[in-house]
């Protein structure tokens, strides 16, 4: 039975053992550090040192587990304890979390926890450190949720409001503006987001192009291209499939902002990564304003498709098709993946991030369902994946098919085949699949994947 104190720490231990050997040597002279070491393991109720410092790891990583707990749930009162007893824990990096350099600043300034932010700021955590997957700072987080005070006291215990270099390419004020927010009511995000940019911009932030459309200012937009028509070409980055300031306003359905970037020059023929103009884009989504703005402002129509028969087609490809899987949106993944294993489901796989749990599968017998982080309790909403080996087979007929609806919905040629709306354009996932998304009549998305490498 361990008889090992709840904080016992591994260089007292390692002190212990000195003092023993020593106390050992007065009897044999030649007796080796090894042989105290085990006399205290034993004296402690282990079989060897081995033991004793496994042991010691296994307490250490639950240590740190309700530490970074505490940070990102902000119980203070835990915090205060753990850094009483060990300060340096303020800067320590989370060895759990997906990526190095996640700190307990992170993860409190990302929940709004206002105290256990100040709390570590007193015990000097770092307001510029970066984290390894985003390269972001606390800040970022905290701005993309809204978190005013959050933002508030980290500016002022010496972050950088810019936070240039974050692999989004957004800067800090990008984060505040350009970013969703899932199940967050639209209203009252939209507030919270114009408070916090007030404050950003009164603190030194500086707006990019993105940052610009994302608040719908036709005169900060007009401001900025006239200080820098460079903008104009500015992209997103590779995770936002390199969007121009033109796709990014379709995006938005903001008509009156796709206007004014034509008007300014913007570039109409400039693709994004997957090889779409703004125009292709626009047809894609059947988005049939932007359409036709595009088209009379002369851009490009793509080509049109070569003749063939779709539906055989599409029988042909219909075999590609292995399962088909519904996906459920729910508030609280892992809680839900908890419930349906507790009546007998089987969990089939579950993907997080920082910590949470952002979708899951579980199977009962040969049928499966997906969960998905969206929506809110009560709300009910679903969509469909298909597996298959052929995605961008699929994705190229349908392709086809929507773009020769558009071209006839552009007044140009005739047509009388139904659309296909794209929600998502296609794509290879962090996930390991490669994936695109229409949406039927009535909504419901419609999702092709294939794992990579298949």
């Amino acid at each position: 039975m361990s008889k090992l104190p709840e904080r016992a720490s591994l260089e007292y231990l390692k002190k212990l053992a000195k003092d023993r050997l020593q106390e050992l040597r007065r009897t044999d002279p030649r007796t080796k550090l090894a042989a105290a070491l085990l006399a205290v393991a034993q004296d402690h109720g282990f079989s060897s040192w081995r033991a004793l410092k496994a042991e010691l790891d296994r307490r250490q990583q639950r240590e740190v587990a309700r530490f970074f707990a505490a940070c990102a749930g902000g119980n203070v009162d835990v915090l205060h304890s753990f850094l009483m007893n060990d300060p340096g824990m303020a800067r320590a990096s989370n060895p759990d979390a997906p990526h190095p350099g996640w700190t307990g600043l992170h993860a409190a300034a990302k929940g709004g926890h206002l105290e256990a932010v100040r709390l570590l700021l007193e015990h000097d955590a770092d307001p510029n450190a970066r984290e390894a997957g985003d390269n972001t700072y606390p800040l970022h987080w905290a701005a993309a949720l809204g978190h005013l005070d959050v933002v508030r006291q980290l500016l002022d215990s010496g972050g950088d409001v810019h936070g240039v270099g974050d692999v989004h390419e957004l800067d800090v004020i990008g984060w505040a503006t350009v970013t969703d927010t899932p199940g967050e009511d639209p209203a009252r995000m939209a507030e919270k987001r114009r408070e916090l940019l007030t404050f950003l911009v009164e603190r030194g932030a500086r707006h990019h192009i993105f940052s610009a459309v994302s608040t719908g200012d036709l005169n900060l937009i007009q401001e900025l291209v006239e200080q820098n028509p460079e903008a104009l070409d500015r992209r997103l980055s590779r995770f936002e499939r390199g969007l121009t300031p033109l796709h990014f306003s379709i995006n938005r359905k903001r008509y009156d902002i796709l206007a004014l970037l034509i008007e300014l020059g913007a570039d109409l023929e400039a693709r994004d990564m997957s090889g779409q103009t703004a125009l292709q884009s626009a047809m894609l989504r059947g988005d049939r304003e932007a359409m036709s703005r595009l088209h009379a402002a002369g851009a490009t129509k793509p080509d049109a498709p070569a003749p063939s028969s779709f539906k055989e087609s599409m029988t042909r490809l219909a075999h590609s098709i292995r399962k088909g899987v519904p996906t459920i949106l729910v508030p609280d993944v892992a809680q839900t993946l908890d419930w349906y294993t507790s009546i007998g489901f089987t969990e089939v796989a579950r993907y997080g991030d920082d910590g949470l749990v952002n979708f899951g599968i579980v199977s009962f017998g040969q049928a499966e369902v997906m969960l998905n982080m969206h929506g809110k309790a009560g709300a009910h909403d679903a969509s469909l994946w298909f597996y298959t080996d052929q995605v961008d087979s699929l994705y190229q007929l349908l392709k086809s098919r929507q773009l020769e609806a558009a071209r006839a919905a552009l007044g140009d040629e005739p047509g009388g085949n139904a659309g296909i709306e794209f929600a998502q354009d296609i794509e290879d996932m962090f996930y390991g699949a490669r994936q695109f998304c229409i949406r039927d009549p009535n909504g419901y998305e419609l999702y092709f994947i294939q794992a990579t490498g298949e």
